[in-house]
């Protein structure tokens, strides 16, 4: 093969690469879907908090759909004595008191969070309020953090939508669940004509593309719809997923 021919093949070659690298990419995607949506802006404001008691007045404000519901939404993650689970992006830690009561003493909370800020209230509060079986602590942003088949479940709670590069976390969450694990979902429900300005123009996309990524990434949707917290919500979706067996 001539010098020049080679030339042109790494060019295309190059080419290729970075048109996947975009297609992948939710902040470029997002320009087409909801309006230049930038997934890593939205981020920005976690990398520094300046006030922890504010995101806890905001986040755990029974106003909040997710805050009002934590115990129907807990409940969907099927937890039992002895279980462990990795709350990723677990913010103020609104659901680690109830993931530690339900886990027992013999189980395992993983508290998770890319913000340094969050990462030292966690672990302020599970000092404070005596949740001995919670460990904090600051993971990347496209991954858990964990060791490979070390939890029963991953949580992951309005926080689905910041993933900028999807792909790498699911892969990461499904190297950390244990064959057979759970996966929860839970995240605003983005339809057009219904949801608020804040939705559309925060949330990249809904529930259908969110669902075929993570059944993509090799998790099979366990329940979506039809389950019974997830119908009890308006203005969020709740989906369970599974990790195959053997996988």
């Amino acid at each position: 093969m001539s010098r020049r021919r080679l030339a042109a093949l790494l060019v295309l070659l190059a080419g290729c690469r970075a048109q996947h690298d975009e297609a992948v990419n939710p902040v470029t995607t997002a320009a087409g879907n909801v309006g230049a949506v930038d997934v890593a802006k939205i981020n920005a404001q976690f990398r520094h908090v300046a006030s922890v008691d504010d995101w806890v007045a905001k986040f755990e404000n029974n106003q909040r759909e997710i805050a009002a519901q934590r115990l129907l939404i807990a409940s969907a993650c099927g937890l039992a004595p002895g279980m462990r689970i990795a709350d990723v992006g677990a913010g103020t830690g609104l659901f680690e008191p109830i993931f530690s009561t339900l886990v027992g003493p013999a189980g395992r909370v993983f508290a998770l969070d890319i913000s340094p800020e969050f990462v030292e209230h966690l672990e302020r509060r599970a000092l404070l309020e005596g949740l001995a079986n919670v460990d904090v602590a600051k993971c990347p942003d496209d991954a858990t953090g964990l060791r490979p088949a070390s939890v029963d479940v991953v949580f992951v709670c309005d926080v689905y939508h910041h993933f900028e590069h999807p792909e790498k976390n699911l892969a990461s969450i499904r190297a950390t669940l244990r064959p057979g694990g759970r996966l929860v979902v839970v995240d605003f429900d983005r339809v057009e004509g219904k949801s608020s300005d804040f939705v559309l123009h925060h949330v990249r996309a809904g529930a259908a593309q969110f669902t075929k990524e993570i059944t993509a990434a090799g998790f099979v949707l366990e329940r979506g719809e039809n389950a019974e917290e997830a119908a009890k919500l308006v203005d969020s979706w709740l989906a369970v997923f599974r990790k195959p067996a053997g996988r």
